[in-house]
């Protein structure tokens, strides 16, 4: 019985993980969580060879956007909106490119390099590199 209630538990924290994928230019294979989150609230706009970086992400209301927000970012997704539309209105940045679901976000990091963005975990995704995510 125990086995089993600790079965259930690796299987619901394997459920609904995500990855970070980008462009196979990308000249990173890992970053760390607060990298991470420098990326996505657009703090960082650089990759280390001096290549512009390109978020990608889904529409707020999209279940893998609101995971990611608040499992790898420790965001909630209306804080990430409020800070991009921060950027957006000073004039310091630009908001992140929307994709309509998970296929475009797939085909789209596949062709622009600097891309970077999410997908659930599990699914392969070549010839997108899968970032490694140091803790």
């Amino acid at each position: 019985m125990r086995w089993l209630w600790l079965l259930c538990l690796c299987w619901h924290s394997v459920l609904g993980a995500t990855v970070v994928l980008v462009h196979p230019s990308v000249p990173v294979d890992s970053l760390t969580p607060s990298q991470l989150r420098n990326i996505f609230t657009l703090r960082q706009t650089q990759w280390p060879d001096g290549s512009a970086i390109r978020v990608l992400v889904l529409p707020e209301q999209a279940e893998l956007h609101q995971r990611f927000s608040r499992r790898q970012l420790r965001l909630f997704p209306y804080q990430l909106s409020t800070l991009w539309d921060k950027h957006a209105f000073s004039g310091t940045g630009n908001r992140p490119q929307q994709v309509a679901d998970s296929s475009a976000m797939l085909e789209l990091l596949s062709v622009t390099p600097g891309a970077i963005g999410y997908a659930e975990s599990g699914v392969l995704h070549p010839p997108l590199k899968e970032i490694r995510l140091e803790h």
